[in-house]
């Protein structure tokens, strides 16, 4: 198989394949956090749940992406939106994944003021925050894409602004900054975990501190951090490639912009 039909059959099958398996996930991952009285008590169940609406997201998107009449090349109202929407969605799912990842370090602290910030109601005040947030921030992405001629295809309008969100927005806040935070207490939950399963001396303020089925969040919770830690760096690597490569954009053989597109589709 040439690159050029496995780019084909990966751009084809890669939206459909993730919505299908994706989507039936997302929404059992948050009917039981929500169904299930046990895991509703906890505040990671608030940051699961959002991360679930917004993974939905994100699927819908991929797919309409897929699809010539809703792609962001289709008006120049569907690449404003597109681009608009895929830019707060990612992010906004992101951040609840760092959320969960903080609350189940918090949750598992010696530390008794630690601990006080692995709280409900806590929860209940931040789960807005990323919402409001994002769409704000993401405002000139809404002003600054639109459809460029003589081609009019979907790009952006402003050359500062293009160069600002490729070689920082993008990979900084998107992938890099959230990729240190969950590798950094993804690595202190473990560890606050290890400690407690040890140190014979403490099993009885263990008990008392952080009941079994905290634990089984807990490590359900690292497990799906390690997940997505994978996928990302996977992403990290090749966006941190493609900066790095900026410059020789104009020289790339097509063997290599199909390597480039595969691996892009693959990520």
């Amino acid at each position: 198989m040439s690159f050029v039909e496995a780019i084909i059959d990966t751009s084809v099958s890669r939206p459909i394949l993730l919505f299908v398996i994706g989507v039936p996930a997302a929404i059992c991952n948050a009917t039981i956090f929500l169904g299930v009285k046990t895991f509703r008590q906890s505040p990671s169940s608030y940051y699961v749940v959002g991360q679930s609406i917004f993974d939905l997201d994100n699927l819908l998107i991929v797919l309409l992406e897929s699809i010539p009449s809703t792609s962001m090349n289709a008006s120049a109202i569907a690449c404003k939106l597109m681009i608009y929407f895929s830019q707060i969605i990612g992010p906004c799912a992101m951040t609840f994944l760092c959320l969960s990842t903080f609350d189940r370090w918090a949750c598992t602290s010696r530390s008794a003021k630690l601990r006080q910030l692995s709280s409900i109601g806590i929860a209940r005040r931040i789960f807005p925050i990323p919402v409001i947030v994002w769409p704000l921030v993401r405002v000139p992405y809404l002003i600054y894409c639109d459809f460029i001629p003589p081609f009019f295809t979907c790009g952006f309008t402003n050359l500062l602004f293009a160069e600002i969100a490729l070689s920082f927005l993008a990979p900084i806040f998107s992938v890099i900054f959230p990729l240190i935070i969950l590798i950094i207490f993804s690595i202190l939950t473990y560890r606050n975990l290890h400690l407690m399963t040890t140190d014979n001396a403490q099993q009885q303020s263990v008990r008392t501190r952080l009941s079994m089925w905290e634990q089984q969040i807990t490590r359900m919770m690292i497990i799906k951090t390690v997940l997505n830690i994978s996928c990302t760096l996977l992403r990290c690597i090749l966006m941190i490639y493609t900066i790095a490569t900026l410059n020789q954009r104009a020289m790339r053989s097509l063997n290599r912009i199909y390597i480039e597109t595969l691996l892009d589709q693959l990520t």
